[in-house]
């Protein structure tokens, strides 16, 4: 009998500590980048929540049924048309068919080549920009005014100081950018696209569609780097980095992790142009 009581003080007590749950409505993303742009605007009237892991690579992200049990009780989910996202579209359709669905990439010049796991092989990787970014910015602030009209006012405030914030980072980074333009910059996994079209940049990718580089590639890209002067390679903790890190040790570079899934999105862009203008 003792025992027995000890046990059922035991499981009391655990569910005494248990934080009731939040009142505020869901609104889920997939990544937490975005989450970052959420909290901007929502505000403290909404819960931001990423879908994938952080960590887990978006691409080739398998959601459980663990991973998409927030779907059902969310009152938005912000899309960037990975793949992963059709796979549990009818999970949605019997469980919340009420869900407003927004497609950030809608609206965007998408750039059309360099990352292979996209699909057709689009650059979905819209984020890393401040000036698509401010757009990104502008369709959420009407998703959320369309699923919570009460809050209109709020979200238009917000999302003009976020708009404010955006321009402050891409002017600085502009101008921490602008000596170099043209000039290329060497990376694991082709993220970069869009910080480089807003920059003048080239990327160059070790990895080639999708997989580790072929050594002829490997030969090229040598070659290329010591051509231009290359002295830094941008890794990603989310993607296979063997060909970068065989690169940076042939021609003894410098590499550098950065993660651009971070939920810290201006220290991340701020960091990737630091280390882009001091390494160059």
């Amino acid at each position: 009998m003792k025992s027995i009581i000890l046990v059922f003080l035991l499981l009391f007590g655990a569910c005494a500590k248990q934080e009731p749950a939040s009142s505020k409505p869901i609104v889920l993303t997939n990544i937490a980048p975005y989450a970052y742009f959420l909290n901007k605007i929502g505000g403290d009237t909404i819960v931001a929540k990423p879908l994938i892991p952080s960590g887990a690579n978006p691409h080739l992200f398998e959601p459980t049924l663990r991973d998409v049990e927030p779907l059902k009780s969310a009152k938005v989910w912000l899309r960037i048309g990975e793949p992963f996202e059709d796979k549990i579209i009818n999970i949605i359709e019997q469980h919340n068919p009420t869900l407003l669905m927004i497609d950030l990439s809608e609206g965007i010049d998408l750039i059309r080549e360099g990352c292979a796991h996209c699909d057709h092989a689009e650059d979905r990787h819209i984020w890393l920009s401040p000036k698509e970014g401010k757009k990104q910015a502008i369709a959420i602030k009407e998703a959320l005014v369309k699923a919570f009209p009460e809050n209109g006012t709020l979200y238009e405030e917000n999302l003009l100081k976020f708009l404010s914030e955006l321009d402050s980072l891409d002017a600085e980074i502009t101008e921490m950018l602008e000596p170099l333009s043209g000039q290329a910059i060497v990376v694991s996994h082709p993220a970069f696209g869009y910080f480089c079209r807003d920059y003048g940049l080239k990327q160059l990718s070790v990895e080639q569609e999708g997989k580790d580089p072929l050594p002829q590639h490997i030969s090229e890209l040598l070659q290329t780097i010591e051509q231009n002067k290359i002295s830094a390679i941008f890794a990603e903790p989310q993607y296979s980095n063997k060909g970068a890190e065989l690169i940076a040790e042939k021609l003894h570079l410098q590499l550098y992790m950065v993660d651009p899934y971070s939920g810290d999105y201006p220290t991340t862009l701020r960091n990737i142009a630091k280390q882009i203008a001091n390494k160059q």
